[in-house]
């Protein structure tokens, strides 16, 4: 399990080298990750496939990103979604504000749970920014 963990943070890792983001901001990203895991119970397994484009329907994955979102504000206590919170982590990974606001105006729909809204936003982010 521990072998496992490192490779997963050192694919992390390699995936933020390219991005924006700051020591201090792939820090608190990594930091959210491995807590969120252990909240929501989200396996090592789940979380390479969806840096892959491969993502989970089930429930627990789900949870893993509304803990994401919370603990990075996006998302509030009573489940709502903070665009403009939203707009400035997606800038910490992309950095071009023009092709933020696109991928925004694409995938910013709310569906019945915040659940159900974070997992249909991030499948397409994902499908916005790498065309998949």
């Amino acid at each position: 399990m521990f072998y496992s963990s490192l490779i997963l943070l050192n694919i992390l890792a390699s995936v933020l080298a390219y991005g924006t983001m700051t020591p201090e901001q792939r820090q608190r990203f990594l930091t959210f990750q491995g807590e969120c895991m252990m909240e929501s119970g989200t396996t090592e397994e789940m979380l390479l496939k969806a840096f892959m484009g491969e993502f989970t329907e089930s429930s627990v994955f789900k949870d893993h990103l509304v803990c994401l979102g919370m603990k990075t504000g996006v998302i509030d206590d009573e489940g709502n979604y903070h665009k403009d919170i939203l707009k400035e982590e997606i800038l910490s990974f992309i950095g071009d504000e023009t092709k933020v606001d696109d991928i925004l105006d694409t995938c910013y729909i709310h569906y019945d749970t915040p659940q159900e809204s974070a997992f249909n936003m991030m499948k397409c982010m994902f499908k916005e920014h790498f065309g998949v």
